[in-house]
């Protein structure tokens, strides 16, 4: 499959991520526990792929092993905690449109380490993602308090840390065109750093309960996404391959709809509010 084709894979799995995790918490899951469970599971399902698929990791250099750990801190420990505690707290559609924003952040890199033109029709993309993002996030009648709240507020660390994720593996794999080490790689760190902060009271925590087999599904897809993420990336530029998957909310909208029918509410304020995120971002 060509990169495109890859990042659209990105965004289908990334779009249902959040629809799980809200099922999940609603059975009782807890954010700490619900990250442990995803990571673990990376770990064999990453390493299975790699008895069918050469890894190469006769290529990789200090630099590209460096680079991945950095993608996979960024995106599979601090960014997806953040993201979970956000769909927690706002719920999937809300949460994920505004983690969506991410590549406002990833272009910004991008044209610094890249020199990647930022266009005036890019520029605007990003007035289009700012306002989509402000949108989702205001809630009526709220006043001022209105805007931010703590959820919006993780949920905007998501962004930020996802934004920075494609810059890192971008960078590794020019060093060394290897996205299966990369996506493995990435998992090791997440997990690694994880156990260090997480307390030791979560792992007691940790049963197999109605919450445990949606975490479960959560981390099928989350290393699903990011191992089509890589592969797209080693063939395609970063700002068009991570601006493909800006389709995620809609995935999102679409199966809360349908899954979560009666506990989120798809009003005009966040429909229009995704649509804006996702047309800003794939003109971004």
């Amino acid at each position: 499959m060509d990169a495109k084709t890859w990042a659209l894979v990105t965004a289908l799995s990334f779009g249902t991520v959040p629809v799980v995790l809200k099922m999940a918490f609603q059975r009782g899951g807890q954010a700490g526990i619900g990250i442990i469970i995803s990571l673990v599971v990376a770990i064999p399902l990453n390493i299975a792929i790699g008895l069918f698929v050469d890894p190469h990791y006769e290529r990789l250099t200090p630099l590209a092993i460096v680079a991945f750990a950095l993608g996979g801190l960024a995106g599979s420990a601090v960014g997806r905690y953040w993201n979970y505690v956000s769909v927690d707290l706002l719920g999937a559609s809300r949460s994920a449109t505004i983690r969506n924003a991410s590549p406002v952040f990833t272009a910004l890199l991008a044209m610094v380490l890249y020199q990647e033109a930022i266009t005036p029709v890019r520029w605007a993309a990003i007035l289009a993602i700012v306002v989509g993002a402000g949108l989702v996030s205001w809630t009526p009648g709220s006043g001022r308090r209105g805007w931010v709240s703590l959820g919006v507020l993780y949920a905007l660390g998501a962004a930020l840390s996802y934004g920075f994720r494609p810059i890192f593996i971008k960078y590794g794999l020019e060093q060394a065109d290897v996205p299966l080490a990369a996506s493995i790689i990435g998992a090791f760190a997440a997990l690694a750093y994880t156990v260090i902060r997480e307390p030791r009271g979560n792992y007691r925590k940790t049963k197999v309960d109605g919450a445990f087999w949606f975490f479960l599904l959560a981390g099928v897809l989350q290393t699903v996404a990011q191992l089509a993420l890589a592969l797209g990336l080693s063939g395609g530029d970063v700002s068009l391959v991570y601006s493909l998957t800006a389709s995620a909310p809609l995935f999102t909208l679409l199966f809360s709809a349908i899954l979560l029918r009666g506990v989120e509410k798809i009003t005009l304020q966040l429909l229009a509010g995704c649509v804006a995120v996702v047309i800003g971002v794939i003109y971004l």
